[in-house]
């Protein structure tokens, strides 16, 4: 039986950007497809201030060429590369010969740039899988600007379905992260069997995904599981602070709403769609109308509504009348929802919740001087990229009177938790990735092996060695 290996393109010593390919025989499996958080570029996002970008139109070449995607070209869409040669990206890996597979497909495990960022340049022929609610959380990000569409071929999965590729199958498991959809996978090579957690946490909303995926791995007896550790700290002895549940979360913005006397904008992200989906019904029990600015409402409407994300079913948010603000919606946009001004939202500060983006801060010098005094506005930024401390919004709070409010609880796994959910597993060995520190990760008594980037390594190898250092302890 053919050996399976692993190939790993990114993630390895960084927080983001895994992208690890699988194969064996003539097929090849790439699991994530992002750009790491440290790289020279990253993708730009409208719910950011903008950081160092790709030149519009030559994205994939300045990734290409950075060595921060993956240097095979059959991935990617042959429009996107014309006239790059690839003996030109291999000399940026140091002229490292990769395996070569003749087909390879792809699997996203969830929304977050720095994990599906390369996905609007991959070829047309190339077969990609997801999650169902990550595909409807996708649409919605095509539909509100916040992602490029794609033309490869992707397949929406239900949760636990299985793929097979002929020479390995792979399990689609659902995990709890901070964007609807995330997943994680289970590889069976026959001989071999690897697990994938993607990023996961057990202070959300669903603590007992993990526990399933738990199980799922030990009555598969896998043999070696890669798991992030975003969290781990630089010091292996260290404290590294509990996080508030989600449950303690909503709880705290349910108060901070019940008792505010002004406007209350709310910046958190939109991938979330539960926890979306959970404040504004939140809001609406408590008397407040909801208003958002236009790409939020595009992404709520198109994923949660039209793609109808099954984890929302029956969720009473899915009723909820929303009101768009006017000035941010732009040329050609068509909002699914009515309007409102921002004159009219400062005259009645008190009825509404605002889903706001850090790019229109400006609009609180209309909301705060316009309109009757009606007590003093809450700022809430809830696990948003450009936080509370942010110079910028720290200007516009001070200047206004504004309360502000971080309630955060992440979307990656305690120290302990991750070095629970590696004891229950109980894999031949561990790989950790996704993380500044991998090394400080206790695995107790795991073999852990800690591949390098661009390193290709055969499954028999990394467990020999595990026995091998099993042997020595």
């Amino acid at each position: 039986m053919r050996d399976g290996q692993l190939t790993f393109f990114g993630g390895v010593g960084k927080s983001g950007g895994v992208q690890v390919l699988y194969g064996k025989g003539d097929q090849g499996l790439l699991f994530d497809f992002g750009v790491e958080h440290s790289s020279l570029l990253f993708p730009k996002q409208r719910t950011l201030y903008e950081p160092v970008g790709a030149t519009p139109g030559r994205e994939l070449r300045q990734f290409l060429l950075g060595g921060m995607t993956a240097p095979l070209f059959q991935l990617y869409d042959p429009e996107r590369i014309r006239g790059l040669d690839e003996q030109t990206v291999l000399r940026v890996w140091g002229g490292k010969q990769f395996p070569a597979y003749e087909k390879i497909s792809l699997f996203i495990g969830h929304m977050h740039t720095d994990h599906m960022a390369v996905l609007p340049y991959a070829n047309p022929n190339l077969p990609v899988y997801m999650n169902r609610d990550s595909y409807s959380l996708y649409r919605g990000m095509v539909a509100g600007g916040h992602a490029e569409d794609t033309a490869a071929r992707i397949t929406a999965c239900d949760d636990l379905s299985v793929v097979d590729f002929g020479e390995f199958t792979m399990q689609i498991v659902e995990m709890d992260h901070n964007a609807t959809g995330a997943a994680g996978i289970i590889i069976d090579g026959g001989e071999h069997k690897i697990a994938y957690t993607g990023d996961w946490r057990r202070q959300g909303k669903h603590p007992e995904k993990i526990d399933r995926f738990i199980r799922l791995c030990r009555e598969k007896r896998i043999d070696l599981l890669i798991t992030e550790g975003t969290r781990l700290p630089s010091d292996p002895s260290a404290e590294v602070a509990r996080q508030m549940t989600e449950d303690e979360l909503l709880a705290q913005y349910a108060a901070i709403v019940e008792t505010a006397e002004g406007l209350v904008y709310l910046q958190m992200s939109p991938r979330d769609l539960e926890r979306m989906a959970n404040m504004i019904a939140i809001a609406k029990e408590r008397g407040r109308e909801i208003a958002m600015e236009a790409s939020h409402a595009l992404i709520w409407h198109t994923a949660a509504i039209r793609e109808g994300v099954r984890i929302l079913e029956g969720h009473p948010a899915l009723g909820a009348e929303i009101r768009v603000i006017d000035a941010t919606v732009t040329a050609g946009m068509k909002v699914p929802y009515g309007t409102i001004s921002l004159e009219e939202l400062a005259e009645r500060k008190d009825q509404f919740v605002y889903f706001f983006k850090f790019p229109d801060l400006a609009h609180m010098i209309e909301l705060e001087t316009l309109g009757s005094l009606q007590g003093r506005s809450h700022f809430i930024q809830s696990d948003y990229s450009v936080k509370i401390e942010h110079p910028d919004v720290a200007k516009f709070l001070k200047t206004y009177g504004i309360t502000g409010h971080s309630l955060c609880n992440g979307g990656h796994a305690h120290p302990e938790a991750l070095s629970d959910l590696i004891e229950r597993i109980a894999p031949k060995a561990v790989i950790t990735l996704h993380s500044k520190h991998p090394h400080s990760q206790h695995t107790r008594g795991i073999y852990a092996y800690s591949p390098e980037k661009g390193e290709t390594a055969a499954i028999s190898s990394i467990l020999a060695n595990a026995v091998q250092a099993g042997n020595r302890s």
